[in-house]
């Protein structure tokens, strides 16, 4: 630390100029951080993904419908029975 110096008031540090047999070193560019299309995030689903799971639901719910018709309609045979015995 002997070497340095300090300024005096007023003075202003003026680099050494850069040396012609010696290049400047180069720092490499960074690499950009990873950027994500929306399509590419994981957890969403592309399009097709998409369309599959509306198919699926309409599907479901068709399903469901069916189901509680022929529910409904065992209930109102079976209300609209008569017994055999009873009806003679």
């Amino acid at each position: 630390m002997e070497d340095e110096k300090t300024l005096a008031p007023g003075e202003r540090f003026v680099p050494p100029a850069v040396s012609p047999t010696k290049p400047p070193v180069v720092q490499a560019p960074q690499a950009p951080a990873p950027t994500y299309a929306p399509s590419n995030l994981p957890g969403i689903p592309t399009p097709a993904q998409q369309q599959w799971g509306v198919v699926i639901s309409i599907i479901i719910i068709v399903l469901m419908i069916i189901i509680g018709a022929f529910y409904a309609w065992g209930q109102r045979i079976a209300q609209n029975q008569v017994p055999a015995a009873l009806g003679q």
